[in-house]
């Protein structure tokens, strides 16, 4: 039995996805974020435990129920076929797969390999770039991921490059964000390459990644873009950003099975990024070199097309619409609030579903955990404590689609009860 075979046997014993057939027929219709009855009918399309009200979705998303079983049916086929059908056809599948994301992204398919998560992605990108000369400069922020700039700092003793970290003005506006890079890159003539985050972890801002790519491109200074949060958050033209290397995720906001992630490097960019020690070989120019792809999850990522086709079935306009409502739902409501500070601005250009907040003057990470706390063991909600910001840290608050409005409402009750 092939696995196609194989599959839709399984499928046929495991019986009919309840979203498959209905959702699917909608997949070019608008949908309101208020239509309720319709998005009451998406959050049934996830298993979510009832022991919390889970507004943490920024570590990863939770896989939907038909995605969940047919990760599960790939899983089975994985386990019964094994080497023999890895070692025989795995190669022309996964080709298959990059494909569909290449042509999704716009980018060829030579210039994209699957990784474990963004964070292995940029790790390759940060410590494989090689126009570095000792006494160039090198420039992050404190909105960066924190593994990456970790990245960053270690150029400075391994590169010998001055490594800058930069703070982001908060609060932010676009003009603000590319102000601040401007300033940067006139402060030190000597920057060759910039850590840039398209959503940020933690505060959920959009940077203006064109604007700040096009600066920066005009100067000689390349971009090493991490898109961990932005592919489906929010609908963007991955190629009108004119980024030539990004890291992204798929298990956040795309909702594969955990284990998947993307590098993405333009073809004629391969070079200056060394490939992976132990992956060179005579193929120098190939991207796949960059990361070693041997015995990874072949299950995840087998199940990469039904979670495209998941999120399709929706429509990627709709998802955007949606959770930017759900954020609106409760920042609208706490945004007055004269004890809280909103670090995410409301220019839809910046925000789409994850938001940060403090209680004024609780700005060290002590603080917000406990706060984190007691939203969790007396409101019943987790969210979670985040830190490394200049002006001190805060509690992150990212819906998914499982989540409702009044999920929103309970969140921003608990706020105004305990700012009094």
């Amino acid at each position: 039995m092939d696995r196609r075979q194989f599959l839709t046997a399984s499928a046929a014993l495991a019986g009919a996805s309840m979203a498959a057939t209905p959702m699917m027929s909608l997949a070019a219709t608008h949908r309101s974020p208020e239509d309720e009855d319709y998005w009451n009918f998406i959050r049934k399309q996830y298993e979510v435990t009832d022991k919390i009200t889970n507004m943490e979705a920024g570590y990863w998303g939770i896989m939907s129920i038909p995605v969940t079983q047919a990760y599960i049916r790939n899983t089975h086929f994985i386990n019964s076929n094994s080497t023999y059908y890895v070692r025989r056809e795995y190669r022309g599948d996964y080709n298959k797969i990059i494909a569909r994301i290449a042509k999704k992204l716009g980018v060829g398919e030579d210039e994209l390999v699957l990784t474990r998560n963004a964070t292995e992605a940029m790790s390759s990108l940060i410590n494989g770039y090689n126009k570095l000369n000792e006494g160039d400069t090198v420039i992050y922020a404190d909105q960066d991921y924190g593994a990456m700039q970790s990245e960053m700092r270690y150029l400075k003793k391994y590169r010998r490059v001055n490594v800058v970290e930069i703070a982001a003005p908060e609060p932010a506006s676009k003009q603000d964000m590319i102000d601040a890079y401007e300033r940067a890159l006139n402060d030190h003539p000597k920057c060759k390459m910039i850590l840039l985050t398209h959503v940020s972890n933690r505060t959920g801002i959009i940077n203006p990644v064109k604007e700040i790519t096009a600066m920066a491109k005009g100067r000689g200074v390349d971009v090493l873009l991490d898109a961990a949060h932005s592919w489906g958050q929010f609908d963007f033209d991955f190629q009108d950003l004119g980024v030539d290397f990004c890291g992204f995720n798929m298990h956040k906001w795309i909702g594969v099975p955990l284990g998947v992630g993307l590098l993405y490097i333009r073809k004629n960019r391969v070079l200056d990024i060394d490939p992976l020690r132990g992956e060179a070989g005579p193929e120098n120019d190939n991207v796949r070199t960059r990361i070693h792809t041997g015995t990874v999850n072949f299950a995840s990522v087998l199940t990469i097309p039904d979670a495209l086709d998941f999120r399709e079935g929706i429509g990627q306009r709709n998802i955007e619409g949606r959770l930017r409502a759900l954020r609106n739902q409760w920042v609208s409501q706490v945004r007055g609030n004269d004890k809280v500070e909103i670090l995410t601005p409301d220019d839809e250009n910046m925000y789409a579903a994850i938001t940060s907040f403090r209680i004024k003057g609780k700005t060290s990470y002590e603080d917000n955990a406990e706060l984190m706390t007691m939203l969790h063991e007396k409101y019943g909600i987790f969210t979670v404590a985040i830190g490394g910001l200049a002006k001190g840290s805060a509690i992150r608050v990212s819906p998914s689609l499982y989540n409702s409005r009044a999920d929103c409402d309970k969140l921003a009750a608990a706020i105004k009860d305990i700012t009094g």
